[in-house]
């Protein structure tokens, strides 16, 4: 199950030491039920502050955040996040990681055990299940806490540079994980990250946007077959165009990053 997104003229900004900093100027953004959509960008355009409003962690001060046309007024368990950090908690097993969420939403115990060892089984970690966080490696977290987001099927889920901090090889095993679990529930997905052929990888359309405060410059549709694979020529050809975008906001006085040899961007 999956639902549409939609940010009408957005602006946002936060106070700092008595001053007020501009994070988000007039974004909007539809998103379609069922579509994975990436956004990219510097550092301190508004990539977490837009995954925030549609978490309804935030209030837009200007503009309106809906899902399926209804106003996001405050968290929901149909619009999940994962972190960069896996936000597990330390003294739970994986098992019992994944069973929070159900059990905070009225899950009666034998079905959500069930449907923890389910999810926890589909991202691999049926032999990890009674292992603690500081046991597991870092891709085996954030299998962990994909599970538990994936375990309350939700209609909307949010990634905030989930793999980042992972090994090469971890995050390209997730990479193609992660876009096998979206084909098999269907749910909308708005990932966020600063690897410029990660979002390529990942996304139906790649948004770029840029700072001095965020808005979207553009963005790359992708039409590639899945699974992608960092390593393919033709995601490089598209990240490519990203690049450009993220160029154009460079020439326009805006900072943009600078794509090292694995894709990331520094800022």
């Amino acid at each position: 199950m999956s639902a549409s997104v939609r940010l009408e003229a957005i602006t946002q900004s936060f106070a700092r030491r008595g001053r007020r900093r501009a994070a988000l100027s007039g974004v909007s953004l539809d998103i379609e039920a069922g579509e994975f959509v990436t956004v990219v960008g510097p550092s301190g355009c508004g990539k977490s502050t837009l995954l925030d409003l549609v978490a309804g962690h935030t209030r837009p001060q200007r503009g309106s955040v809906t899902v399926d046309g209804v106003a996001v007024s405050g968290p929901g368990p149909e619009r999940m996040i994962v972190f960069q950090e896996h936000a597990l908690f330390p003294w739970l097993s994986v098992q019992a990681n994944v069973e929070f969420g159900l059990r905070s939403a009225g899950v009666d115990p034998a079905s959500r055990a069930g449907t923890a060892h389910a999810w926890i089984a589909r991202v691999g970690l049926a032999d990890a299940a009674h292992l603690h966080p500081h046991e597991l490696s870092g891709g085996m977290r954030q299998r962990a806490a994909l599970a538990r987001a994936l375990a309350l099927a939700p209609q909307v889920l949010l990634m905030d540079e989930p793999f980042s901090a992972l090994d090469a090889p971890s995050r390209d095993r997730l990479h193609v994980e992660l876009q096998d679990l979206w084909r098999e529930t269907g749910t909308t997905i708005i990932f966020v990250t600063h690897n410029v052929r990660e979002a390529v990888v990942l996304g139906d359309r790649v948004i770029v946007m840029s700072s001095g405060p965020g808005r979207i410059m553009g963005e790359v549709s992708v039409t590639l077959p899945r699974p992608r694979v960092v390593e393919s020529g033709r995601v490089v050809d598209l990240a490519q165009q990203v690049r450009g975008l993220l160029d154009e906001a460079d020439q326009m006085g805006i900072a943009a990053p600078r794509e090292g040899q694995d894709g990331y961007v520094t800022i």
